[in-house]
């Protein structure tokens, strides 16, 4: 496949999440989760984190999150221009750029984490190499994905949209594309924990 091919394919994905449909979505969670900050103290745990980056951040709650657990400096990417229009009027202070997981804005190895939070499950099956190879370049050390894990990829209908989320066994799959990664840490995320029956995964790139 060629880049333009993969290119186009990326914006007809990404177009149901630039309209109506995306920023419905956007109101509809724009909620505050506070134990999601449990969550994000057990994921990073003794893990160093200066500078982290979100892919697909939206309105920046999960960036909040981690400035609460003490990272100094957060930055988000985010593709619709709502949620960041919406996050900016209500956190000038966080960094948030348009932009997508396949043509990260950043220079290789620039922040210390980078990670996604329920944005992999909406990639499509031929495009998602492209966002982790993205996510693997920009990040130093720490590479964490909270996504639905499934044992076999498939296909969910997503509120009457066909070809809009999958479920796959996303560890497996960075493990086989990036064999020097070591995962450091697996677990599930409940209710609970702020999130919906979850997985999360922490992979190491380098050891100082």
């Amino acid at each position: 496949m060629s880049s333009s091919q993969i290119a186009d394919h990326a914006t007809s994905q990404l177009a149901l999440w630039r309209s109506e449909f995306g920023a419905s979505y956007t109101d509809r969670n724009d909620i505050e989760r506070p134990a999601r900050v449990a969550s994000w103290r057990r994921i990073l745990a003794d893990r160093p984190v200066t500078r982290a980056l979100e892919v697909g951040c939206n309105v920046g709650w999960n960036l909040r999150y981690l400035t609460a657990c003490g990272v100094d400096e957060v930055w988000g990417v985010e593709p619709q221009r709502y949620a960041i229009e919406k996050a900016r009027r209500r956190s000038p202070d966080l960094h948030i750029v348009p932009g997508t997981a396949f043509e990260l804005p950043f220079r290789d190895g620039w922040f210390d984490l980078s990670f996604t939070s329920g944005v992999l499950i909406h990639i499509a099956p031929d495009q998602l190499g492209r966002a982790l190879d993205e996510l693997h370049r920009v990040t130093r050390r720490w590479l964490v994905v909270i996504e639905y894990d499934h044992p076999e990829e498939v296909a969910i209908s997503y509120r009457g949209h066909a070809d809009a989320l999958w479920k796959r066994d996303h560890g497996a799959i960075i493990a086989a594309r990036f064999p020097e990664l070591v995962l450091r840490d697996r677990g599930l995320l409940r209710e609970a924990d702020g999130y919906d029956d979850c997985t999360f995964h922490v992979f190491e790139k380098s050891v100082p």
